[in-house]
């Protein structure tokens, strides 16, 4: 039987064999084409990758010929070892041109992320997004604990912090963010959705966009510091339009006092949001740093 080791294959096989696997794992299904556009090869020379996938790991793919893809089975194993770091920037901007690391002669060292998602719940999550369908997940909440619940993902969403799923919660029969890290099983629902109620489309707060004016914050004794920290000249502020559901997260990612007067330590939070009082009658600001509902907002 073939091989993966670098004698059985060679790299940009090996390449095109992890294509495979990875867009049948997080989409659901994958085609000849996908690999002639990835790669530039003849469709021939994909059918030959496909017949050496098989072989190597022949209960993974089912073929409908009706449709000529290759679907996912229940039984799927993945062919290759997945690194979650490398799977969410994948899903986040797209293949790289190559599987091989190369060296890198400039120290470069990043605060370690504490929390990923269990990538067979990322992998799920991802397949009914792309397939327009609902998921039965259980999960737990800070608020409620463990519950159980049908939710209909229409995108994943990184925050700075976590990873979640923007989804339409068919308990509440509303739109709301679930945390990716605390779904513990997730299940496809068959049947279609309710595109009227449930789609991408209906979802106000996604489709919504707000403006943020984000400033060096006034009473930060050495303003002219924060200003070379975001490319600002003097008396610049930054200007962003933003998707209403991600405001919160943002402020609270890069620490923006958010508080009527601006009275957070500045030492702590550097930047201020111009008038946050208007803002919040546009988003929901609970989660912002200084947001209080006792402030009048």
């Amino acid at each position: 039987m073939p091989n993966l080791a670098s004698g059985g294959t060679s790299t940009s096989q090996r390449e095109r064999l992890w294509q495979i696997d990875f867009l049948v794992r997080f989409r659901g299904q994958v085609t000849r084409q996908d690999l002639v556009r990835r790669f530039g090869i003849a469709p021939s020379n994909a059918t030959r990758d496909f017949t050496l996938y098989r072989q190597l790991a022949p209960d993974n793919l089912d073929y409908d010929h009706s449709e000529k893809v290759y679907r996912l089975t229940p039984v799927f194993q993945p062919l290759f070892t997945y690194d979650r770091e490398h799977t969410l920037q994948t899903l986040t901007l797209g293949q790289g041109v190559g599987l091989e690391t190369c060296a890198q002669p400039i120290l470069v060292d990043a605060a370690p992320t504490l929390n990923q998602p269990d990538l067979d719940v990322l992998a799920a999550v991802s397949r009914t997004i792309y397939a327009g369908k609902a998921l039965l997940i259980r999960y737990f909440s800070v608020s409620s604990g463990e519950t159980t619940r049908e939710i209909v993902p229409h995108s994943l969403v990184n925050t700075g912090l976590c990873w979640h799923a923007r989804a339409y919660c068919r308990t509440h029969a509303q739109f709301r963010d679930f945390v990716l890290t605390r779904i513990t099983s997730a299940e496809e629902v068959k049947g279609v959705i309710d595109t009227s109620v449930e789609s991408r489309a209906q979802d106000q707060e996604w489709n919504q966009e707000v403006e943020l004016e984000l400033i060096p914050h006034p009473r930060a004794t050495y303003s002219r510091a924060i200003e070379l920290d975001y490319g600002l000249e003097s008396g610049q502020s930054i200007n962003l339009s933003v998707r209403a559901v991600m405001a919160g997260y943002l402020l609270r990612r890069w620490g923006v006092d958010c508080s009527p007067d601006a009275t957070l330590n500045p030492n702590e939070y550097q930047l201020a949001l111009r008038d946050p009082k208007w803002v919040a009658t546009q988003v929901s600001l609970a989660i912002a740093p200084g947001f209080s509902e006792e402030a009048g907002y």
